[in-house]
């Protein structure tokens, strides 16, 4: 290999270590975990606004806020 005009030899250079590998069971829990979390997240943020719709006494000038924001909570 040539670099800079100059030559090296391979077994000089650095090498990068080998990925690492996670089992296939950490990589199926993580994801269960968050599809769980965003269901339920989802689950949550509709019961506030049925919540909001469905009882007069919480409309009033916050909780159309609130409602509003709910959808836009799952960041």
């Amino acid at each position: 290999m040539r670099v800079n005009g100059s030559e090296l030899n391979s077994s000089v250079l650095a090498r990068d270590p080998p990925p690492e590998r996670r089992p296939p069971w950490v990589i199926s829990t993580l994801a269960a975990i968050l599809i769980f979390t965003i269901v339920v997240d989802l689950l949550g943020n509709l019961l506030v606004i049925l919540s909001v719709y469905r009882n007069k006494k919480l409309r009033n000038a916050g909780d159309p806020w609130t409602s509003f924001c709910a959808p836009r909570d799952n960041g």
